[in-house]
């Protein structure tokens, strides 16, 4: 309890300071001299101990009213001057007669009210602190949301805000420490007391705020308040530092859109272009395609297959995308151009996922693989013109034959119409001679009738006639053949006669199987037409043929030996199947994963180059076709080809 003092002159006064003992307080006699007791905390006093110990009593409250609680006990007949000149340095004035109880009552309430008055101006000085604080905090942030300033400008505005947030900003000061340099508040000077954080996750290691007080320590407020500035400056740090990434990001990604070799396409969800980079801009031809916003199966595009045929109703990359939810890869489609004409395009198109969950744009990759087509078709072109280069011996020979059976056929046929025109003119001697006056015209007609050689002459020559007339056809076949094959492919695919083509190359292949192998056909009546490139078809039949040639004169080297080289073609569902088999050295079993291989090949140096299998398989990829095979080593090989009939499923192989 608090020590209170108390005046004991007269009855009145001994009885409060013993109840005051009573209810627990430490009572000190109030002498009549100026001073008071040390330890007092308050005072109960007569209005004459209070004027003599108010100058006391001022000194002790002043600056803090509520630190020594008085009370004026008065008589109770005092007038409102004593009053008022009692109040003049009491905090409360009673009237006697006064209990201990009420007294003690009295003193508490003082208590608790100076209690409750300094709690509240503590509050009223931390609240202050705190608005001070916040305000400064508020500058740091406003400071810290301009975008796009210099950093220097951000690290020397938050250096200088600091010092104002302190309880002495005289005497203090702030500094940071990044991009290697130092952004201090103005006036700044480094003082004996510091507090300082690290900004290491700004991604700058070294990096520090510092604030610096001159003359006493910082508060555990003062240092929380830094500390909550440098987190900020950290996170605004880290930001900046995502923010230029970014930038940068965004930079690189617009000048790699700007110098990619291939288009990039986006688009919405209803299949309007949405962006374009230049290349794609170039490749499609928009600035040639007019204004307007344009969609994926704009008209004017008019896309087709690789082999000419228009799309099939969700058969666009987009259609695709959006019905499967996964990318599409290198679909290549022709377009129409502006201007006329068509360009290759290979199309590769993928989904980018919305917020919802739902595919929100289709983004494509656009190449001009024009020029690759082109050379694609020449290389095959030369591919088949340099495979009937190799047979060209062959077939010179086949058509030699025919030729000079012709020849000799000719010379006997001139030398017979030499034979006959000497027996017409004879005829017309003796008709002349007859008319003069001979007698023996009938039996010289008859001599002349009887002529073995004349009837030699007239027998043959028909015979003559027709042979010819059949080594001419043959020739004109295996010319027809010969230009079938070396026919540029410009019109694309179209309805292919499985039958004549097997018959095309069987006869522009004759030189090479016809001394090694018989050769076999069971080609089906009324076999449906298959779409192809007709070229493509035809050389593909010939690389396996030739093959086939090539593995039995290897087999019957030196035996004198002929195999045989089997053709048949059935439709077979909704395809139709090609078998071509010989009875040559067979496909060793490690070598048979590597046959369709570009440049594999099991021949002797001189005898292949690797590439007709290799070409036979790109050619059936192509056009959605299959080519497999099944050999036996010692027996034979046979190769199957499956051609897919038009409006049908591509096959698998």
């Amino acid at each position: 309890m608090s020590v209170i003092g108390v005046w004991r002159d007269g009855k009145a006064g001994a009885d409060l300071a013993a109840g005051l003992e009573a209810a627990g307080f430490f009572v000190r006699t109030v002498a009549d001299s100026a001073s008071l007791p040390g330890e007092c905390r308050g005072l109960v006093a007569d209005l004459a101990h209070l004027d003599r110990h108010a100058a006391v009593v001022k000194t002790l409250r002043e600056g803090e009213p509520d630190r020594f609680p008085v009370v004026a006990v008065l008589p109770p007949d005092a007038d409102e001057g004593t009053v008022a000149r009692a109040l003049a340095v009491a905090d409360e004035v009673v009237r006697e007669p006064v209990g201990p109880a009420e007294l003690t009552a009295r003193l508490r309430l003082l208590w608790d009210l100076r209690r409750c008055r300094l709690e509240a101006r503590e509050e009223r000085a931390v609240l202050a602190r705190n608005i001070k604080t916040l305000a400064c905090l508020a500058d740091v942030h406003a400071v810290i949301q301009r975008f796009d300033q210099p950093r220097e400008r951000l690290f020397r505005g938050i250096a200088a805000l600091l010092p104002s947030a302190m309880e002495r900003p005289q005497a203090a000061g702030a500094r940071i420490l990044a991009d290697g340099q130092a952004f201090a508040s103005p006036g700044f000077a480094p003082g004996p007391h510091r507090v300082s954080f690290l900004l290491a996750r700004s991604g700058q290691p070294d990096a520090l705020l510092e604030a610096h007080y001159a003359d006493a320590p910082f508060s555990p407020e003062e240092t929380e308040f830094v500390r909550v500035v440098a987190e900020r400056l950290e996170r605004t740090m880290m930001r900046l530092r995502g923010d230029e990434a970014l930038r940068r990001e965004r930079e690189y990604s617009a000048l790699l859109m700007d110098t990619l070799p291939g288009g990039v396409v986006r688009f919405d969800r209803k299949g309007t272009i949405v962006f374009c980079n230049p290349r794609a801009e170039d490749i499609l031809e928009l600035a040639a395609r007019g204004s307007g916003s344009l969609a994926y199966n704009d008209p004017g595009f008019f896309p087709e297959t690789l082999e000419g045929h228009p799309l099939p109703p969700g058969g666009y990359p987009f259609d695709r995308v959006m019905a499967t939810g996964k990318p599409v890869y290198d679909m290549v489609l022709s377009i129409a151009r502006p201007k006329g004409g068509r360009r290759f395009v290979s199309v590769s198109a993928a989904p980018l996922i919305g917020p919802d969950g739902t595919i929100d744009e289709v983004v494509a990759s656009v190449v001009d693989v024009t020029a690759q087509k082109d050379m694609e078709r020449q290389l095959a072109h030369a591919l088949k013109m340099e495979s009937l280069g190799q047979l060209a011996a062959g077939i010179a020979h086949e058509i030699n034959t025919p030729v000079q059976y012709v020849s000799g056929n000719l010379e006997f046929l001139a030398n017979a119409l030499s034979r006959l025109v000497e027996l017409l003119d004879k005829q017309s001697a003796l008709v002349l001679a007859s008319r003069a006056g001979a007698q023996d015209l009938p039996e010289q007609l008859a001599a002349m009738l009887a002529d073995e050689d004349l009837r030699f002459v007239l027998e043959e020559t028909p015979a003559a006639i027709r042979e010819s007339r059949e080594g001419l056809d043959r020739v004109a076949a295996i010319v027809g053949s010969m230009k079938r094959f070396a026919h540029p492919d410009l019109e694309g695919s179209r309805p292919i006669d499985v039958a004549e083509a097997i018959d095309d190359a069987l006869a522009v292949s004759r030189s090479a199987w016809k001394y090694v192998a018989d050769v076999e056909t069971d080609i089906e009546d009324d076999l449906p037409l298959v779409p192809f490139v007709s070229g493509e078809f035809n050389q593909a039949l010939l690389n396996i043929i030739v093959n086939a040639a090539q593995a039995i004169e290897e087999k019957n080297a030196g035996t004198g030996d002929k195999g045989v080289i089997s053709v048949s073609a059935a439709r077979q569902g909704n395809a139709v199947r090609i078998a071509i088999a010989d009875t040559g050295t067979g496909i060793p079993e490690t070598a048979r994963a590597r046959v369709f291989d570009p440049f594999f090949t099991t021949k002797p140096v001189g005898k292949g180059t690797g590439q007709g299998l290799a070409i036979v398989h790109a050619i059936m990829a192509r056009h959605k076709a299959v080519v497999d095979f099944v050999s036996r080593p010692g027996q034979g090989t046979t190769f199957f080809l499956t051609l897919p009939l038009a409006g049908t499923e591509p096959l698998q192989a």
